[in-house]
């Protein structure tokens, strides 16, 4: 994330938060996945990701 932060590189950015936000979603960490995920959704919509944007989505409404 970090690496990808400093590149600029806005998909793998996206894609990264919304695998973490996945993890915490799993593990119980609501707040944490809506946090990653508000952060993969903000990467997401800067490339035109729209694939990754609808799941990035469906993952925040399941973290409501």
């Amino acid at each position: 994330i970090q690496v990808a932060e400093e590149i600029g590189a806005m998909n793998t950015l996206g894609v990264a938060y919304l695998d973490l936000a996945l993890v915490h979603r799993k593990k119980g960490r609501n707040d944490r996945a809506r946090q990653c995920i508000l952060k993969a959704i903000e990467a997401l919509e800067k490339c035109d990701a729209e694939a990754f944007l609808s799941q990035a989505r469906e993952v925040l409404a399941s973290v409501q």
